[in-house]
């Protein structure tokens, strides 16, 4: 029998069928790591040859961040989950590749509302990592849109790197587990933030199994739509308006999830399961629930009485916003905190005046370095083109800053005036 020899060292995945399982994404920063190079280097000369698909090769010939702004689509169960797991199987000689996406949830969640777009991070998990085995990675679970708190340590994730204060995408060129991609420092640390998250322990105990059940189960199509309407037919009988009551969902859109023509996103599932109290496993099993339906609306009359608690929870949660001047939309706060975002307008005009400011000076500050580095780029076409003796037209600028770049007029204008310059230069 002739053994086969892997092009790329045959490390294992960390933490596989457990709630500390590595991400495909944090494996390859790892990969790229261990073999002194960067992950731009492995992407360019390994991955996307072996892929040889336009969306991986447009970073080997034309440059750019396209692919690595989307590269949270490592990690979930589309078609580049799929490409990536066959490939660097394939380069590692490794089997096991496919646990650490959520390969198995493509008939149980859409892609919408599944991961996050930008990197988080546990800072206490990488600093446990440097301090236990040396051996620093990213977790699967910080990926996931519906987490926001890290299942071990119990501490808001961090998306904004304390020194240079970037966002970081899933992956990038120079990405390197428990370090900035931008200014390189380290990220991890044991000193706990101000926690801004009114989920209680038992919601975190929740979340704790039902992720290592999402990652630990094969899902069948078609599971969920079955299971909504067995409990509709067998606890609301039958009637789909005290399901929606009770699950505080638009009846059409609960409908559409009732005849499988949607999918409920992982948030809503999670909602779902949580209310009936319920594992799972359990509920696409259709079992039993555990919630007295008849509590339900008892507890409606008694809400009011719960309000003023919850509200100075909330106000907490506002003041820390506020006094750390994190840059969160209302929208991102009120999602977090699962209540209407015109609540807390309503309620709390200051913190939400401040809070919307903050927000909105971030944002343009991060609009204009955007600008500045598009602009930047628009510079180096025009250079690019004036040395080579070629008229910098928009087509040949496009050919080289990316195509539909120049569609935005004030582009246009920056365009028009320094090509303007360059020709009477």
């Amino acid at each position: 029998m002739e053994l086969q020899r892997s092009s790329l060292y045959n490390i294992a995945p960390i933490g596989i069928k457990t709630i500390e399982v590595e991400s495909l994404s944090g494996y390859i920063s790892r990969l790229a790591y261990v073999h002194c190079i960067t992950v731009g280097e492995l992407m360019n000369h390994l991955i996307a040859p072996n892929i040889n698909k336009k969306y991986i090769n447009n970073i080997v010939f034309k440059g750019g961040n396209g692919f690595y702004k989307s590269s949270s689509a490592i990690n979930s169960h589309g078609v580049i989950a799929h490409d990536f797991i066959k490939v660097i199987a394939f380069l590692t000689c490794r089997e096991d590749i496919g646990n650490t996406t959520f390969g198995n949830c493509r008939d149980l969640v859409p892609f919408r509302g599944l991961l996050k777009n930008i990197k988080y991070w546990c800072p206490s998990c990488y600093q446990t990592d440097l301090e236990n085995s040396g051996v620093i990675y990213e977790r699967l679970s910080w990926t996931l849109q519906p987490i926001h708190k890290c299942l071990i340590h119990d501490r808001s994730l961090e998306n904004v790197c304390p020194y240079c204060k970037s966002f970081m995408y899933i992956l990038e060129r120079k990405s390197l587990p428990g370090f900035c991609s931008r200014c390189h420092h380290w990220l991890g640390n044991f000193k706990d933030s101000n926690q801004i998250s009114v989920d209680n322990r038992l919601y975190n105990q929740f979340i704790k199994k039902f992720f290592l059940e999402l990652i630990c189960t094969s899902f069948e199509k078609n599971n969920v739509p079955y299971s909504l309407l067995f409990y509709i037919e067998n606890h609301f009988e039958g009637s789909l308006t005290k399901a929606v009551d009770f699950f505080d969902y638009p009846k059409s859109t609960f409908w559409m999830w009732k005849e499988g023509k949607s999918s409920p996103p992982l948030h809503v599932l999670i909602d779902i399961t949580m209310k009936l109290q319920l594992d799972l496993t359990d509920f696409l099993n259709m079992r039993k629930p555990k919630v007295s339906f008849a509590d339900h609306y008892i507890n409606k009359v008694c809400r009011a009485k719960r309000v003023s608690k919850e509200h100075n929870e909330i106000e907490k949660f506002l003041n820390v916003i506020v006094k750390e001047k994190r840059p969160y939309s209302l929208s991102e706060i009120a999602k977090r905190l699962k209540c209407d975002r015109r609540l807390l307008a309503q309620r709390y005009p200051n913190e939400c005046r401040y809070i919307k400011i903050n927000y909105l000076e971030k944002m343009e500050i991060k609009k204009q370095n955007k600008d500045k580095l598009f602009k930047e780029k628009i510079d180096n076409a025009l250079y690019t083109l004036e040395q080579e003796g070629i008229y910098p037209s928009s087509r040949k600028i496009e050919e080289i800053i990316g195509n539909g770049k120049l569609h935005e007029k004030k582009f246009q204008d920056y365009w028009r005036e320094n090509k303007g310059s360059d020709l009477n230069t």
